[in-house]
């Protein structure tokens, strides 16, 4: 996986993402924290919409499919 292989590169290049971007994070993630993970993310991609799932772990999208799937 290649962020596991060079997280740093890979961070280094979010700023250039140009596109609609959301992130959902669960706040009882266990994998990756919220705070260091999660809401730095703000200022690192330009309007990014960040929303968080009170209680939720890792994969907030199972819990909350319908903040996930577009229509």
């Amino acid at each position: 996986m290649a962020i596991e292989q060079d997280p740093g590169r890979i961070e280094q290049r979010y700023g250039e993402i140009a596109m609609p971007t959301g992130i959902l994070f669960g706040t009882a993630d266990r994998v990756i924290g919220i705070r260091i993970h999660g809401q730095s993310m703000r200022s690192k991609i330009e309007k990014l919409d960040f929303e968080h799932v009170e209680g939720a772990g890792h994969m907030p999208q199972f819990v909350e499919p319908k903040r996930v799937v577009v229509s």
